[in-house]
């Protein structure tokens, strides 16, 4: 059975580890030669166009795209300023609304900039500005509401925007470097000022395989997009990330492509088999089949807890979530994944569809369905 590497972040909308100060397309003006012919061999793609694997000169895949970035990202307002906290609102035209809520922790370590790369401090931040916050992928965060992460980067959305940040862990693709979901390249140019967390200076070939925070402006419309960045910010190294970034690679290497799954016939369902385990307590709800949660879930080696005041479940310390009657199970620090069905009590025990077990805990192989 899989294993998700990510610890749990709670549904906000954290979409992207880049925020850009221009809403429209980037014009294509002021490129290096490099990047000009970049843009001229690759055309802007159609929406329906499909993901392009950068490749080396010898033609070989010099990455994978992992699911989600080193860092995630969410964009927020400032409502207060604590000891060692930022609280934040996702909506500053329902800041009062607590759903709205988004805290961060601030950390030793934490690094704070503005717009144009240029490096500032907690005290810096002050009540309603717009900052971009970015937090570990593989940091751990608690399991409360409202929810809090840790702030590893933060950027103080100032006006002075000199183009677009992002943060995630970059590796060697030559002479080039290419993030860990392969929508950004960085060609270092002789202008790019190169820094350490303490505005050390480090030299260009000391990038690879290190979490960078990036500044950069103008982008060529290939796949991935190709930069000169104006400043990058070297964190350290990722081992998860790392770690991750392999794994990606064997697998689009090495692993075929799955043979689809059928879907088993629901309104038939008598049983679940778990391995040497028989599920009888089953019921179908609008052809759903419903399914014990903890039951299985146990037997198939995960941990299950109730927390009674959220009216949630929790998986594998927080790996894993889901409430009663919202059709918003939670995976990682990834988007909730919605299904056919909301979780319900019946009985005194939490039933999910079946596909909680196949589609987000990915034990598809462990679970065999029996019909009449």
């Amino acid at each position: 059975m899989k294993k998700n590497l990510i610890t749990l972040m709670a549904a906000v909308a954290i979409l992207a580890s880049s925020t850009a100060a221009f809403a429209d397309e980037i014009p294509m003006t002021d490129l290096t030669e490099a990047q000009e012919v970049t843009a001229t061999q690759t055309a802007a793609p159609e929406d329906d166009e499909k993901y392009v694997m950068p490749v080396s000169e010898e033609g070989e895949n010099i990455g994978a795209p992992v699911s989600i970035p080193s860092y995630i990202s969410n964009t927020v307002t400032v409502t207060e300023v604590g000891e060692g906290k930022i609280a934040t609102t996702l909506n500053k035209e329902d800041a009062e609304n607590p759903e709205n809520t988004v805290n961060y922790t601030i950390l030793e370590n934490t690094l704070v900039f503005n717009s144009k790369g240029e490096k500032k401090e907690v005290k810096d931040i002050e009540k309603d500005a717009d900052i971009t916050v970015f937090t570990n992928s593989y940091s751990p965060a608690p399991l409360i509401m409202p929810p809090q992460y840790q702030a590893d980067v933060i950027i103080i959305n100032d006006g002075e925007e000199i183009g677009s940040v992002n943060v995630d862990t970059y590796i060697a693709d030559g002479e080039r470097l290419i993030n860990a979901v392969n929508s950004l390249v960085l060609n270092i140019g002789e202008t790019t000022k190169i820094v350490d967390k303490d505005g050390k200076e480090v030299k260009a070939d000391e990038l690879a395989n290190k979490d960078l925070v990036v500044f950069y402006t103008i982008t060529t419309r290939s796949i991935p997009a190709q930069t000169t960045p104006e400043k990058v910010v070297v964190l350290g190294e990722n081992e998860t990330a790392l770690a991750q970034i392999a794994d990606a690679q064997n697998v689009t290497a090495e692993t075929p492509t799955p043979a689809p799954v059928e879907t088993p016939e629901i309104s038939s369902a008598t049983a679940v088999v778990v391995g040497n385990k028989t599920v009888t307590n089953i019921y179908s709800k609008d052809d759903v089949l419903m399914v014990p949660l903890r039951e299985i879930a146990e037997e198939l080696g995960f941990t299950v807890e109730w927390d009674g005041n959220l009216r949630a479940v929790i998986l594998n310390g927080g790996m894993y979530s889901l409430k009663i009657g919202e059709n918003s199970y939670v995976k990682g620090k990834m988007m909730p994944v919605e299904l056919k069905a909301a979780p319900e009590i019946k009985d005194d025990l939490t039933y999910v569809p079946v596909e909680y077990f196949t589609e987000v805990l990915e034990a598809a192989e462990n679970i065999e369905i029996v019909n009449d």
